[in-house]
């Protein structure tokens, strides 16, 4: 019986020192999974910066009331917008807050809810997630903005990262986004 106990003890000592079972590199990331996930902290600075940018041209083009410092960085932005399902309207947010207020300055914050997390769609286009805020500063100096969530759409143009579509998470979709994140 000890000689029984004491071999299957060595076994499972041999099975545990295996070496694993390598993976192929598109398995090792998130390739093809339909969740989002946090960037690896070497690729976090490659996905942020572009995300970054974005934000800046866009809240620029709203203080200018000029969709076309948005669209001149991001032609793509100009096509396929839609109201109902929050594709590339960001023409519509110019639209909305200029007619409503004289704004004077805006912030942005792209982690203010959480990080940013990514999808990989291939090795030259991925999602981002970005969970975050924007305030605008009004010439009464009241604030508008809030929180917003948005699916951003990054592809490797000459080695870089650009933006080709992105998509808002309306009221609804948003609401589902929550209730799935609590499951």
């Amino acid at each position: 019986m000890k000689k029984l106990l004491l071999s299957s003890v060595f076994v499972a000592f041999l099975f545990g020192c295996q070496d694993p079972i390598s993976l192929p590199e598109d398995l090792k990331s998130n390739i093809g999974k339909e969740e989002f996930v946090e960037p690896e902290t070497s690729e976090y600075s490659t996905y942020l910066k572009p995300i970054r940018e974005y934000m800046y041209h866009r809240t620029q083009a709203v203080l200018k009331n000029d969709i076309n410092l948005l669209w001149e960085q991001y032609p793509d932005l100009k096509n396929n917008s839609d109201r109902k399902t929050g594709v590339n309207i960001e023409k519509y947010e110019i639209e909305s807050l200029n007619d409503s207020f004289n704004l004077l300055d805006a912030n942005f914050s792209i982690e203010s809810y959480e990080r940013i997390k990514v999808k990989k769609i291939t090795e030259n286009e991925v999602i981002v997630l970005v969970h975050g805020s924007i305030s605008y500063l009004r010439k009464d100096l009241d604030e508008s903005g809030g929180e917003y969530l948005i699916e951003v759409y990054l592809q490797k143009r000459d080695n870089q990262w650009t933006v080709i579509k992105t998509d808002e998470y309306l009221e609804h979709e948003y609401k589902e986004w929550l209730e799935e994140k609590e499951k």
